[in-house]
């Protein structure tokens, strides 16, 4: 038999309810500013401005600008992350699972293009071993050079050259705005990196092809949606 009581005091309060309306205000508004500006030039006031709190509210869920941007980068990765695994489906290449993630990213640009946006100015949170591997790239790379699909250096290296095209390519992505156009800097990307990681070039040429189209398609349902 459930009690009622205990149903009753497990619904979220007023209180409750408002929490996570001021939170949810806070990080939209950084994101957008973040977009914009990059985090090096957002002070916390534009922050609550943008998002019609008072100051002090930020301190109630934030310590400071750093953290924010930690929690922001970290629901925008694992939105990417969760999109990679659905393009990676099928896929037991590490050459061609890399290339699904090169893709997803640039495709966030057309679908979700102020999410793009911030993780590109955020280099240096990319980088990080947990974003690595929230990224499935760690994975990727470890394999391909593992299994001698990927010759050139080694994983350092392998994740420095990936990051690096990726965040230019979101950037590049950003400045084009257009489905088509977008789709074809993907492409054209994804055989650089893995030529990049020592694949001979018509076979770069062929599992780029082959996924990208794979991830621009129409009937491609990620979690991120469609684009209009």
């Amino acid at each position: 038999m459930i009690d009622k009581r205990s149903e009753r005091k497990a619904k979220p309060t007023r209180a409750d309810r408002r929490m996570l309306r001021n939170r949810k205000a806070l990080l939209d508004a950084a994101e957008k500013l973040f977009a914009e500006k990059g985090l090096e030039r957002v002070t916390i006031d534009e922050i609550t401005e943008a998002a019609d709190l008072a100051k002090g509210t930020f301190y109630t869920y934030f310590n400071d600008k750093n953290e924010i941007a930690q929690d922001l980068a970290q629901a925008i990765r694992c939105g990417i992350r969760d999109e990679v695994a659905v393009a990676e489906q099928g896929i037991h290449d590490p050459a061609g699972q890399l290339v699904a993630g090169i893709a997803v990213c640039l495709r966030a640009a057309a679908v979700f293009p102020a999410r793009a946006a911030v993780l590109a100015r955020m280099y240096s949170i990319w980088l990080t071993a947990d974003a690595n591997r929230e990224f499935l790239l760690y994975k990727d790379l470890e394999n391909g050079y593992r299994s001698g699909r990927f010759s050139f250096g080694d994983l350092q290296i392998g994740i420095v050259l990936t990051v690096g095209a990726v965040q230019a390519g979101i950037n590049r992505a950003l400045q084009l705005g257009e489905w088509d156009s977008i789709r074809t800097l993907a492409l054209a990307l994804s055989e650089a990196v893995l030529r990049g990681l020592g694949m001979r070039g018509h076979e770069a040429r062929a599992v780029a092809g082959k996924v990208t189209d794979r991830v621009f398609a129409k009937e491609f349902q990620g979690t991120a949606g469609q684009a209009s």
